[in-house]
């Protein structure tokens, strides 16, 4: 996972998107149980060393080419990427989400002798070529999770994707979510969290600011630009390390998610583990938000998202059971013991 770099460097924990989380979050839990784990992530590259070792797992450190040459920077990370692989053995390589590395990781395995299990991130992940405009890589990284010893999905939605995409059955894991402390008092503010891109659709966000001018909200603006000078009830904030959103979740009416699709959301994983609701413009991940009362979901209309968020607005000091119902689904479906047994299937490990 070469984006985890942020998770691993010196001097604690920085931001970094929900599938490098969910990488370290398993990675720890399987650690913990005495097996031997290492994460291959990006370092040397100028900025912050990255650790040796985080809570029991090792880091394996992958240097990028200094060349910006397309070709030559392609053909010398894959020869490093090969060297870094082969100089630390192991029973079984994971690859996590679409990318130029797939096919390269695949192949990696097949020379090592060694098992390759390809594990979704997304529902991107299963049409790689709507965003991906290198033909050859898109139809590298198809060939590679084809011949995967196993595909690993995160839903029955990515499961039927799997299953229509490549030809393959994946084995359903649900994402880890962590224990948290329950929220207390009456929340303050709805809460947005991600990238400011094009999928991610922040301006749905504001215009719901704008459309509910009693109400307040706040937004963790991502690698990107915004302007909201004329949302006065719109509190703009910088990334942050995971542990420093915290407290704004602790705060929050409800997590809100105007992308046009997603997989399964850290954000949401993390409301819910403190009893705080997801509301969702587009996407309902297998419909939980619906049939669990999870939250609100709008059916990708703006006009419900705001109705739905008005009422989440004004019932928000009194919503005990909708809390309850949070914590419950994450305690069921999402705690890291019986998720981190479904991936010891998945890997094929046996007891310690």
């Amino acid at each position: 996972m070469p984006a985890a770099a942020p998770l691993l460097a010196e001097g604690g924990a920085r931001f970094a998107g929900g599938a490098e989380n969910q990488v370290l979050m398993l990675a720890r839990e399987l650690a913990r149980r005495g097996h031997r784990v290492g994460i291959v992530a990006f370092g040397g590259g100028g900025g912050v060393p990255l650790r040796a070792r985080v809570d029991g797992v090792d880091v394996v450190e992958l240097t990028p080419p200094r060349t910006r040459i397309p070709l030559v920077r392609t053909l010398a990370f894959y020869a490093r990427t090969f060297r870094v692989l082969r100089a630390n053995p192991a029973g079984v390589i994971v690859q996590r989400a679409a990318g130029i590395h797939t096919a390269l990781v695949a192949a990696a395995a097949r020379l090592l002798r060694t098992r390759f299990v390809f594990a979704s991130a997304g529902l991107h992940d299963f049409d790689f070529a709507s965003w991906e405009s290198r033909r050859w890589i898109v139809a590298l990284y198809e060939r590679a999770v084809r011949s995967a010893d196993r595909v690993v999905v995160q839903s029955l939605e990515q499961a039927a994707l799997c299953r229509r995409r490549f030809g393959r059955e994946p084995l359903v894991i649900a994402s880890i979510a962590e224990p948290a402390a329950p929220q207390t008092g009456t929340p303050g503010a709805f809460l947005w969290v991600g990238r400011l891109d094009e999928h991610k659709r922040p301006q749905a966000y504001l215009d719901l600011a704008r459309t509910l001018p009693e109400a307040r909200f706040r937004m963790v603006a991502v690698a990107g630009e915004l302007d909201a000078a004329d949302i006065p009830n719109l509190e703009l904030l910088g990334p942050r390390p995971r542990a420093e959103l915290a407290p704004l979740f602790a705060d929050a009416v409800a997590i809100v998610s105007t992308s046009r699709s997603e997989g399964v959301p850290n954000v949401f994983l993390e409301a819910w583990a403190r009893g705080v609701p997801a509301l969702a413009l587009a996407h309902d991940p297998d419909g939980a938000i619906e049939r669990e009362r999870l939250g609100g979901f709008a059916g990708g209309s703006p006009e419900r998202l705001a109705e739905l968020a008005r009422e989440l607005w004004e019932t928000r000091g009194d919503r005990a059971e909708l809390a309850t119902r949070c914590r419950e689904h994450v305690t069921r479906v999402h705690d890291a013991g019986p998720v981190a047994d479904r991936w010891s299937e998945a890997l094929g490990l046996g007891g310690v």
